[in-house]
Formats: structure tokens, C-alpha cells, sequence
């Protein structure tokens, strides 16, 4: 279960659009929440284009001695440097570097901090306190865009969180304002280097796309590391990629009027260049979106490859079904390990229609790298 891997204590302030987007498919969102919409506020988030160094302070407590060689723990999260760079097509740089090297004694018990699920006043001490005692230790603060808090194997801090600053009341640890930390739990040995990809976009404004009550992965099954951080197919959506400014406007195709329609040939959202998305929008807030997916890269594991349909509402809030991806009712029986929205892919002549939206997609055909779309609103 995903328990604990949430955006805690998002406070507003006024949005603006970032990424420059001019797309009529450019659906917004509040922009100081993590959402959807594509007028992320850079100033509660951190901007995802560029190297971004993130500063590592592993942490130890009175209830909780260090256990291991503090490498161990770095070599389980820094595969998560190349993953990012793969996803964001070497847009994205994290680069990684412990603020000391050894662990630093916390003051408090493990248990003080709320361990798996704290609030957000749990969590700024957490913060607090681990950022101090590196600084008293001797660190820059000064360096780093963003930090990762990893706690002892053995300490009880279960889950891993990701913390946004509140302008209003900001940490100030030796004149260095903090603004972003990822507090890493036990759970990060069940979940290697792709929970740091998962917490990591929540610092750059994506949301949570697995489901927080039911069925955890009715939504989005395995595609996408906001989802299923297990996941087959673990690439982030090409819609995300959009947001983060991975994905340009002009790889993205849009159709927004009645009685109008296009073709796109897609390729693969694991591949550098070409056109990523053929989008179809439907309202204020929600769109429908067809992204080619393959097996390659970082889903080379994916139960299926062809044309993924998903709906997008950027109204709606993370673990609440903002991506909602389309089942495919004449797909194959999944095999095992694979779930029915891992086999969800459409392929040549087979088509969705939603006639309440009125949206059509058909795929007309498809190669190693491609598939070809066409889109029509009625």
C-alpha cells in the first residue's frame, strides 16, 4: 500500500503560469496545489527544468542509532538521478550529495514526528530539526534547491512525505529560507530509488494518482510512478511531462472545437522528440488525451504497448481520480502480475467513443515507435 507517499500542508498563494503554455488544450488548475493544470506556481513549487541540487542528511535518534553504512542508503535512492533524466527526455537534473556524511543524532524520539502519516506541524519539525542539526554540523544550507531527510532503517518513521514551505512562516535556519524537503521512511527499502521519482514531482506540483481509499489502483493501474510506484509501466504521463515542461507545445496536438478533428502520429512517450499528445478538450477543466506508450526504457516492464486514452480534470485533487485512464474492453486477459487497466492500450482499428462528450478516438496504425490517431469532437 502507498500509505504515507502524500503532498502534506500545500498553503496558497497567488499562481502563474511557468511553463508559457498557449495551447488551447492548456487546462488550469488552482496552481498552488498539486493539480493537474498547467499553471503551476514556481514559487510554492520548484521549477523541474534544470540540475537541481538536492542536499542528503541522513538522520539517526536517541530511540534509533544509525544502522548500516549511510552509501547503502545513498545507492538505494540515486538511481532515481538517471531516472528522472530519462523521463524528462535530459531536462531534468538531480544531483545528489550528502550535506554531511555520516548520520546526525535528532533530538527527539522517532515517534515525535508522527511517523507515518504526521501533520503538517509534525513534519516542519521534523524538518527543522534535521536541517538545524546539519547546519550545526557544519552545512551549507545556502547550496542546495532541495533536500532529502532519510531516517534510520530502524527508526519508526514509516512513510516518506514530501514538505512545501509557507511563505508566511518560513523556515529560517542560519539566514537560508528552506522551501522544499522530501523526508524519506522505512517504506523507501520497499520501494528502492522510484519513491524518490514519486516524491520528488510532488515538489515540482504533480499529485498523487493512486486512489487513498478502496481499491488503490482503480485509476490508473500501473502506468505512471504517481500512481503505482510498482507499477509495470512507470513513466510519467505524457500529460505530466506537459505540465513540467518536458513536453513542448508544438509536440502536442489539440483539438478544442465542435465538429472538428485531427490526426497525430504519436510517438512513445519513453522516446526523445516527436509528437507526444492529441488532446481533446471537453470542458473548463477536463480533456481527454491519447499518449502512445511502449515497452522500452523506463516501462520497459509494461504489461501492454499502443494508445493509452485517459480523462484529465485538473479540478479534481490528488488520490481523488485526476487521471483516469480508459479501460479497453476488448484487450486481452491480463497476464499475471498485470491488472485490466495495465492491458488497457488500444490498437490499429480499434476505436473509443464517449458519446456523452462526444469524443472519438481511432488508431489507425501503429510501428515500432509510433501510433497513429485520429481525434474528432462532434
Amino acid at each position: 500500500m502507498l500509505l504515507g507517499l502524500t503532498a502534506t500542508g500545500v498553503p496558497a498563494q497567488r499562481a502563474h503560469a511557468v511553463n508559457g503554455s498557449t495551447s488551447p488544450c492548456a487546462l488550469q488548475g488552482r496552481g498552488t496545489t498539486v493539480d493537474e493544470g498547467q499553471n503551476t506556481d514556481y514559487t510554492q513549487f520548484l521549477d523541474p527544468l534544470g540540475v537541481k541540487n538536492i542536499g542528503i542528511v541522513y538522520v539517526d535518534f536517541p530511540d534509533a542509532a544509525g544502522a548500516g553504512d549511510v552509501a547503502d542508503y545513498y545507492n538505494l535512492l540515486s538511481p532515481a538521478a538517471d531516472w528522472v533524466w530519462n523521463a524528462s527526455y535530459g531536462k531534468t537534473g538531480l544531483s545528489m550529495r550528502p550535506v554531511v556524511n555520516r548520520w546526525l543524532r535528532m533530538p527527539s524520539a522517532s515517534n515525535a514526528y508522527g511517523t507515518s502519516s504526521p501533520t503538517y506541524q509534525q513534519h516542519t519539525r521534523y524538518v527543522t530539526d534535521a536541517l538545524r542539526t546539519a547546519a550545526d554540523a557544519g552545512a551549507d544550507l545556502a547550496r542546495y534547491d532541495l533536500f532529502y531527510i532519510v531516517s534510520t532503517a530502524h527508526s519508526r518513521v514509516s512513510g516518506s512525505h514530501t514538505w512545501y514551505w509557507t511563505p508566511t512562516q518560513p523556515i529560517v535556519i542560519k539566514g537560508t529560507t528552506i522551501r522544499w524537503a522530501v523526508t524519506f521512511g522505512t517504506d523507501m527499502w520497499h520501494w528502492g530509488h522510484k519513491v524518490a521519482a514519486h516524491e520528488t514531482a510532488h515538489v515540482f506540483g504533480a499529485p498523487d494518482l493512486y486512489a487513498f481509499g478502496g481499491d488503490q489502483h482503480r485509476y490508473v493501474g500501473g502506468w505512471d510512478v504517481m500512481g503505482h510506484i510498482a507499477g509495470a509501466a512507470p513513466q510519467y504521463f505524457g500529460w505530466l511531462s506537459w505540465k513540467f515542461g518536458w513536453t513542448r507545445d508544438d509536440q502536442t496536438v489539440c483539438v478544442w472545437q465542435n465538429r472538428t478533428q485531427n490526426t497525430a502520429t504519436l510517438n512513445g512517450v519513453e522516446y526523445v522528440g516527436g509528437t507526444k499528445l492529441l488532446v481533446v478538450r471537453t470542458g473548463a477543466t477536463t480533456a481527454y488525451v491519447a499518449e502512445a506508450r511502449r515497452k522500452a526504457h523506463n516501462d520497459s516492464a509494461a504489461c501492454s504497448s499502443g494508445v493509452l486514452i485517459y480523462k484529465v480534470d485538473t479540478s479534481v485533487a490528488g488520490g481523488q481520480g485526476p487521471v483516469r485512464v480508459v479501460p479497453n474492453p476488448n484487450a486481452p486477459a491480463p497476464p499475471a502480475g498485470c491488472g485490466t487497466l495495465d492491458m488497457a492500450t488500444w490498437q490499429p482499428g480499434q476505436t473509443f467513443y464517449d458519446p456523452a462528450a462526444g469524443v472519438q478516438f481511432t488508431v489507425r496504425s501503429a510501428d515500432t515507435h509510433n501510433s497513429t490517431v485520429n481525434a474528432v469532437k462532434w
